[in-house]
């Protein structure tokens, strides 16, 4: 795929950059406080929301409001890191095992 310039040139494009393009990072949207859920133990309870401008996610997380905020933000991280390398932190990809075979 080529990309026109300003100056009429034409460059080309990698599918890694119009991946980039279309790449929206989530970030820390909101962070309030909330009375504890059911079934949930303690006080200072606050729901968190992560926003990339196409998608949200929110969750609950009890503490500071200080240490849900870090939470947050270290979830937002993981996620955009996640969007950029295809990689998931949470269930690395690699070789499945060979499936058994009966005889």
């Amino acid at each position: 795929m080529t990309h026109q310039t300003i100056d009429g040139t034409k460059t080309k494009t990698s599918p890694a950059d119009t991946h980039q393009a279309k790449l929206r990072l989530f970030k820390v949207a909101s962070v309030e406080k909330i009375s504890p859920p059911d079934g949930g133990e303690g006080q200072d309870w606050y729901r968190y929301v992560l926003d990339s401008g196409r998608s949200m996610i929110s969750g609950q997380r009890r503490g500071s409001r200080k240490d849900v905020q870090a939470y947050a933000a270290q979830c937002a991280e993981q996620l955009n890191t996640r969007g950029q390398t295809g990689q998931s932190i949470w269930s690395p990809r690699g070789r499945k095992p060979a499936a058994a075979t009966n005889r």
